[in-house]
Order: structure tokens, then sequence, then C-alpha cells
């Protein structure tokens, strides 16, 4: 029995590890400033790239640290795409880590890009520095199909990219994404991005250039994606980014008793009326109805002694109908 469990629990260790490196997409890395030996600048790194995955689950969703002293100083920055949770942004920092240490084995400065996340490090500070270089062009394989649908797509481009980038450069985290109608296709979809830590301006420019490229790259094809360490923008015709969830609607003002019906409803005017109508008068009636039985009883009891009738049957049919009679105004 114990054989089988420990084989589940195996197995079931190696899907989760496939799964969790199949959710991200490698797109492109970069090494260079080579020779690490004979320093501190390895031990450094570890140091670095522990602290920045440790840091990656803040919500912002971007970090920077510094390790080591001197010529041996190590530091390193992420920053994961604006619509990633912090469990997503985590586990790309953890995947970049061991990637960028395999690719880039000995190398004093190294970036890696996926498609949630950006890793990158130096031995010389890169903090708060706006830089385009290296610049990586990536795009899809597929083409539009005719040149009427080309030009529809470009200018649906233009237009979405310039949106996007006016809107990234207003925001506290200068991210923006969105989506456009009126081309050939269903939607066309855009992203783009920078590091926080680089001046609004500075990344109106970047992006900025990011869209001059894509031109040369990616002009006829339904995709792209620019890649500069400030900067991103990428365009699918497809939904490849998270779309932010729809705000709940207002909260509904608590329903408020019926007030009593006004002038301004007479068929409820009327039913109101007629009920305290019914109410008041059948007491009423029946109040003036006894007292006239009464006095009409006494009056005939009264003739009764005067003139000596004899008791018999008239009298007591007399006193009967009297009593049924009062019975009849008091149960009414």
């Amino acid at each position: 029995m114990a054989y089988y469990v420990w084989h589940f629990f195996f197995f079931t260790a190696i899907l989760y590890t496939s799964i969790t490196a199949q959710q991200f997409e490698y797109r492109y890395h970069e090494c260079t400033n080579s020779s690490t030996t004979n320093s501190s600048f390895p031990s450094n790194l570890n140091i670095t790239l522990s602290s920045l995955y440790a840091n990656a689950a803040h919500k912002d969703g971007f970090y920077n640290t510094s390790a080591g002293q001197n010529s041996d100083r190590v530091y390193g920055l992420f920053l994961c795409r604006g619509d990633t949770s912090p469990e997503l942004c985590q586990s790309c920092i953890k995947t970049s880590s061991e990637d960028i240490m395999k690719q880039c084995p000995d190398n004093k400065e190294a970036i890696i890009w996926y498609d949630r996340c950006m890793l990158r490090y130096s031995n010389r500070s890169i903090f708060s520095i706006a830089e385009q270089r290296p610049t990586i062009l990536l795009w899809n394989a597929n083409d539009i199909e005719n040149v009427m649908n080309l030009n529809q797509f470009n200018a649906s481009l233009g237009d979405l990219m310039n949106q996007l980038v006016t809107s990234a450069v207003s925001s506290s985290d200068l991210f923006a994404m969105g989506d456009r109608n009126g081309t050939a296709f269903s939607k066309l979809y855009g992203l783009v991005q920078c590091t926080p830590d680089i001046s609004p301006s500075e990344c109106g420019i970047c992006l900025s250039s990011c869209v001059s490229d894509i031109p040369g790259c990616c002009n006829g094809k339904q995709g792209g994606n620019i890649l500069k360490p400030s900067c991103s923008i990428r365009y699918e015709i497809y939904p490849f980014y998270t779309a932010s969830p729809a705000p709940p609607p207002p909260a509904s003002s608590p329903s408020l008793p019926t007030p009593p019906t006004t002038s301004s409803n007479p068929s409820g005017k009327r039913n109101t009326s007629s009920r305290a109508i019914v109410y008041i008068t059948v007491p009423t009636s029946a109040f003036v109805v006894l007292l006239f039985t009464l006095f009409y009883c006494y009056l005939h009891h009264k003739a009764r002694k005067k003139y000596n009738a004899p008791e018999g049957g008239n009298g007591c049919r007399k006193h009967r109908e009297c009593l049924i009679l009062l019975l009849q105004i008091i149960f009414y």
C-alpha cells in the first residue's frame, strides 16, 4: 500500500512541476560582461536573486535590491506584468532566477524575459535609469491576409497604441492594457508597461520607441512583442492578458415601505375611504337600531301593563320577537 501511495505523490509532484513550468512562456535572454571567477560576485548574485524571489509576492509587482561591495556588488530587479497576481509573479521570478543562472553562469550582467515577468542583474547600478538596449523584436508568425485588412489593422493598431501609451504615462504604475474594435478581426488587444522606477516622461519616450519599432519587425503580422529593459509593448488579435474584473454594481438603496396613498392615486384613495366608512358606519347604525328596538319593547311592555293584556301566547310571541331582534343586532 505504501508503495502505491509513494508513487501517487511522486507522479503528482512531477505533474505539478510540469504545469508550473508551462504556465510561463519564455521570450528571450541576453548575457554580457563575462568572467566572475575568483570573486565574491557569484555569492552576492545568489543573495540578490534570493531577495528578489522573497519579495516577489509584493502586490505592486516590482522590486530592486543589491548585495556586496565595490566591483563585486550585484544590483538586481524584476518587473511582473501588470495583470499578474502576486502568486504568479513570485512563481515567474523563481522560474526566471533558475533559468538565468543556467543561461548566464559566468556573467556579471544579464536579463531574461518571460511573458509574465522580466528579471535582470548587473555589477553596475541599474536603478532609476531608463534603458532601451538591448531591444528584442518578436512577432506572431501569422500574416494579415490582404492589403485592405492590413490597412485597417495598422490604423486600429496605431490608435490603440497611442491610447495605451497615453494611459500608461498617466497611471501610477506606468501600465495599461486594452482592446479595440473596428478591424477586419473582431478585436485587437494590446498591453504596454514601464518599470515604475523611471519617470512618466522617460516611460513615454521608451514606449514611443517601441511603437516606432513595430513597422521594422512586425508589419503585416497578427501580433508583435517589443522588449526593452525599461519598457515593453505587445499586441495580438486574441486576448493574451488577464482582464480586470468588472466593477461591482452600485449598492441599491434599501427599499422603503410604501407610503400611504395620496390624492395622486384616486383609486387607492377610494379604497381607503370605503374601508373607513364601513368600519365607522356599521357600529353606529347598529347602536341606533338597538336604541330604537329597546324603546319599542319598552313601549310595548308599558302598553301591555296599561291595558292588562292577558299573558298568553301573543305576549310571549312579542317578547320572543324583541329578544330575537336584539340578538340579531348584537351579533350583526
